[in-house]
Order: structure tokens, then sequence, then C-alpha cells
């Protein structure tokens, strides 16, 4: 028998926790990669009774997924909660009095790598100078990471559906469907989450067994357009030249150990940097900002280059599928879309991104397969004039493909320190 359920996050006085990053694991295969809505609740799930999900949230300070809790899904129809600070876990049948009613009041801020101070205001429907007051700051760039700010209090009214609605799982049948064409890399979960559909969804429309894809293999899914919301025109954002990092390196004292080279960036790496036109919408935008906050420092600067420069010279527009990513999440990839295992990509070192073309405001791979790549074969060259490896002059091609070796190292070289370090700490790595 399956379980339908839901997971419902909810903070210490049972308020819902909205736009938290979370991702639920099912063994070793990613299900879902989400973000909560107003009312505190995760994606609809389907799944055996019985089931293991892990839920993992994303860390607003250091951008890494931790582990939760785990839970085993139980009865036909299920809400499970979680409550933070402390997390604890109740299964309960869905009804009214598990459905977040009233007003949800959020009052501070922490700040995350990459944050901004009008992207903060946006976002909690402030403004940046009443940010700089109340929190007596000197501009509006006196901010970093894991600073509490202080925000005006503002009731955002919360929606609340009927005992009876059904999810969306079962109000899909009458729907449109179009066919998209798997690439190198792709997951059920990445699909889903950019088409707007569930695993669950997908695999009933194509009758899959399991979750495994191969490449070039098509797949139908409802055709869902996310509307995109364009950049505000009055909104002004500060350019500021990228400069690739210098490169200092002071000889040994003893010679039979090798020399170390310290990588300094020029100017401090400002997520100002990026032009918010090159991403195709806002939406786009931000999620290639997060990607581009999760990378390694010394990277930062050559993946903004490489995106601005791409947009200036060739008139099109991108946004970054996948940045970082854990060992895990690596070994998590099906065989056909890779033969790395983990710590054999960039992606663990912050030394890697994949970069698609936005065209009409949907991510080219997704609905043109041929088109992804021949934008692809126009950037690539440009990554390389800036000192980058492009996977798309590999023997087995990664088009989107474009990784950093740090004076030459590669990542047997890297792997060492990596694993001393933890490889949670591969920001601290060193070159």
């Amino acid at each position: 028998m399956d379980c339908l359920a839901n997971i419902k996050f909810l903070d210490a006085l049972d308020q819902p926790i909205n736009g938290l990053v979370h991702q639920l694991w099912v063994g070793s295969i990613l299900i879902s990669d989400h973000v909560t809505i107003e009312n505190g609740e995760s994606v609809w799930i389907k799944r055996p009774v019985g089931t293991i999900i892990e839920v993992l949230v994303k860390s607003i300070t250091s951008g890494k997924y931790e582990p939760k809790v785990k839970l085993q899904l139980i009865g036909e129809k299920t809400t499970f909660i979680v409550r933070s600070p402390k997390v604890l876990l109740k299964g309960v049948n869905l009804s009214a009095k598990d459905v977040a009613t009233g007003t949800y009041v959020r009052s501070t801020y922490i700040v995350a790598e990459g944050d901004y101070l009008s992207r903060i205001a946006d976002d909690n429907h402030t403004t940046t100078a009443e940010l700089i007051r109340i929190n007596n700051l000197k501009s509006d760039t006196d901010i970093h990471p894991g600073q509490v700010l202080k925000i005006p209090v503002k009731k955002v009214e919360i929606l609340t559906p009927p005992p009876e609605s059904k999810p969306k799982l079962q109000q899909t049948r009458q729907e449109k469907t179009k066919i998209i064409v798997v690439q190198q890399k792709d997951s059920l979960p990445l699909i889903a989450k950019l088409t707007g559909n569930t695993v669950d969804e997908i695999n009933k429309l194509n009758g899959l067994s399991s979750d495994k894809l191969s490449q070039n293999q098509k797949l139908k899914v409802y055709d869902r357009k996310v509307a995109v919301i364009q950049p505000k025109a009055e909104k002004k954002f500060e350019q500021k030249l990228i400069i690739p990092p210098k490169v200092k390196q002071k000889a040994s004292q003893n010679k039979e150990k090798t020399p170390v080279a310290k990588v300094e960036s020029s100017v401090p790496v400002n997520a100002k940097g990026l032009l918010p036109q090159a991403c195709g919408g806002e939406k786009h935008y931000k999620r290639t900002l997060s990607r581009i906050a999760e990378l390694h420092s010394v990277y930062q600067p050559y993946v903004i280059n490489l995106i601005n420069t791409a947009y200036k010279e060739l008139k099109i527009t991108w946004v970054i599928t996948d940045g970082y990513r854990s060992p895990r999440e690596q070994n998590a990839l099906p065989s056909a879309n890779t033969n790395a295992k983990a710590l054999q990509s960039y992606h663990q070192y912050g030394l890697a991104i994949d970069i698609v073309s936005v065209r009409n405001g949907e991510i080219t791979y997704l609905s043109d397969g041929k088109q992804s790549i021949e934008d692809s074969k126009k950037i690539g060259p440009i990554g390389q004039k800036i000192g980058l490896v492009w996977g798309g002059v590999w023997r087995k091609k990664d088009w989107p493909h474009f990784e950093l070796h740090p004076n030459g190292k590669t990542w047997r070289e890297l792997k060492p320190q990596l694993i001393k370090l933890g490889a949670e700490n591969y920001r601290k790595l060193v070159f």
C-alpha cells in the first residue's frame, strides 16, 4: 500500500517556516529538492508504507544540506511535522487542525553568503533605507554572512485550503503534456523541479519503474510554464569589474617541500557583479546567485566574468543549473550520466558549474536540446579564453560543464587536502 504524505516545517512557536530550502532522500536517491511554501509545507510524495525518508535542510549560514531527521511513512494519507529549533517529529492523520492558519510574522533575518541588502529588503517587503536605520548600519554593504538583521514586522495572510482539498497529484489528469529530451547528468528530481512536475507524476506518465534515466531518452511531462518575473526597471545594481584572482607564490624554506601558492582575489567577490539581465529573469538570477555563493571564493569571479561576457558578446542569457555537489549527491547520480564518483569531480571542490542558456524565460535543454548544445558551443570558447576547462572538448561531451584547475592542480592532487579538511570544508582549500 502506498502512503500519500507531506512534511510541514514549523518553528518553536508552531508558526510555518516559509522559504525553507530542503531535500528529501530515500537511501542514496534524491527524490525532492524543494522550497517550502507560505504554510510551511514541502512537496507531496507518494511511496510505499514503511519507506524511510531522510530530511536534509540547507543551512542559511554555511549553504550546506544538513541531515535533520528520518521518518517512516505510515497510513494512507499523512502529514509529518518537523519543528525547529528543537526538531520534533509527529505523524498525524491529515485534517483541518494540521493546516496552517492565521498570520506568520518574521522579525529577524540571518544574512546568508551572497546576500545583499536590497534583495533582503525586497524579500521581506521593506526598503534598504529602513533596514539600515533599524539595524544601525553604516551603509548598504555593511552586512556579513551569519549577521542577524532586524526586519520590520509585516503580517502576511496565509490562505487556508479546505480540509477536503486534494493534492495536485490528483488534479492534473486533464493537463496538456509535452515531450522533453533527457540530457547528460539529468535526474528525475531535477527534471521534476524545473518543469513543475513531481517525480511520481513523471513516473506515471511514462510508465517508469525506476528513477534511472538515459541520455536522449524522451519523457512526457505536464506542460506547466512557470511565470518569470522580470527585474524591476527602477532597480539599480552597482556594477563592478571582475578581475581574475592573482597568484602569489613564496619559495619554501625547506627545498624538499613543495612551495605553497596563495590565491588572492584582487577585488572582493560581490553578488552585485553579476548582471541581472544576463540571467533571463529574476528567478534564474536568484538561482544563479545562490549557486555562485556555494562555490569556492577563488572560482566565483571567473563564473561571474563568464556569464557577463557571454551575455554581452552573444546576447544570450544563462542560468547555473548545478554548482557545488556533495559527495553523497555525486554518488547518487546515474552511472549513465557520469563516470566520476565522490571526490573525483570538481563539483565537490566548489570548482565546477553546469551552465545552460535561457531563451524566452525557459531553460533550453528542457525544451530544445539541440538549441542548448548550439548555445553551449558558443559559450565554450569564452570560458576557455578566461582560463576554464570546458567539458565540450572532452571525448565524452559534457556541453554545460566548466571547471577551474587552480595553479594547474587536478582533483587527484586536491583530494588528500579535502579529506583532511573534511568534505564540508571545501571552501578552506588552499591552492
